[in-house]
């Protein structure tokens, strides 16, 4: 993993609840788009699940992402 996927995994691992990719990246100061695809590949790798939900932060229904 490079360290992007590293820091999105720790922030998840370490803040329970579900978070969209617009609220992780500023809460990991990186652009939304990394961030996008960065939740992509950690879904298909395991240890993390996707889904059509509503942002712990922001309160939007959107594609969130947790630990699993």
């Amino acid at each position: 993993m490079d360290p992007q996927h590293d820091l999105i995994a720790e922030f998840l691992r370490r803040h329970p609840g579900e978070v969209c990719a617009d609220c992780l990246a500023d809460a990991i100061d990186l652009p939304p788009s990394q961030v996008s695809m960065a939740m992509q590949r950690l879904t298909f790798g395991g240890g993390f699940a996707a889904r059509l939900g509503m942002c712990c932060r922001c309160h939007h229904r959107r594609t969130v992402v947790k630990a699993a």
